[in-house]
C-alpha cells in the first residue's frame, strides 16, 4: 500500500515548492546563505517522503519542513491531510 496525491494535494505541493523557490531566491539574492548542498524539493521528492521518509503521523497526516538553502528551512512545514491531499492505493 502507498500514497498518491489528489488534485488538491498536487496544487498544495506546487504552491509549497513555489514558496520555497521564492524564499530561496530572496536569501541567495541577499547573500546571507548558499545552496551548494541543498536542492529544492520536487513533487516526486515529497511523494517519496510521504511514502518512505517522514511518512504520516498517528492521524495519517503529513508534515515536514524542507531545506531551501544550506542553513535555512521553509518558513512553514508542508502539511497534507489524508483523503483530502493524498489517498492510499494498493
Amino acid at each position: 500500500m502507498h500514497y498518491i496525491l489528489t488534485k488538491t494535494g498536487k496544487e498544495k505541493v506546487d504552491w509549497f515548492i513555489k514558496e520555497c523557490a521564492a524564499k530561496r531566491k530572496e536569501i541567495l539574492d541577499a547573500g546571507i546563505d548558499t545552496a551548494y548542498e541543498t536542492k529544492l524539493p520536487t513533487e516526486k521528492d515529497i511523494v517519496s517522503d510521504l511514502n518512505c521518509g517522514v511518512g504520516v503521523d498517528e492521524d495519517e497526516d503529513y508534515y515536514n519542513g524542507w531545506g531551501i538553502t544550506d542553513h535555512y528551512d521553509s518558513d512553514a512545514p508542508l502539511g497534507l491531510s489524508i483523503d483530502k491531499d493524498f489517498v492510499k492505493v494498493r
